[in-house]
């Protein structure tokens, strides 16, 4: 996977999470619903994995791009664009499970 790839990727699955999320449970937020810790959450882990064992070279940390994503898409939902700066760095922290996840998907990449 190049980082192309591997930002659009991590982009289409920040968007997903919010949306499918917000659609599936009906809450303003993604991250008020449980279901975003139980099921949206693993399967974006999943995504980063996927991207961490696909990526070529250092392209795996794309995969961080998840929550500074869904953050985003959530922010222009809801039309509260005023803190996203601040809401940028909590994503940014946010998206450091998804980085280690893909960093260690990595190592287990065959040798091309």
């Amino acid at each position: 996977m190049d980082k192309r790839s591997a930002i659009i990727v991590a982009v289409i699955t920040g968007v997903a999470l919010e949306l499918g999320i917000h659609a599936l449970t009906g809450r303003r937020e993604a991250w008020d619903s449980p279901t975003f810790w139980t099921l949206g959450v693993p399967l974006a882990m999943v995504v980063a994995v996927a991207i961490g064992y696909l990526a070529r070279g250092a392209n795996w940390v794309w995969a961080w791009l998840i929550c500074p994503a869904q953050v985003t898409t959530m922010m222009l939902e809801q039309g509260e664009i005023l803190i996203w700066p601040l809401l940028m760095v909590l994503a940014g922290v946010l998206g450091v499970p998804f980085l280690a996840a893909a960093f260690v998907a990595s190592k287990f990449r065959p040798a091309a």
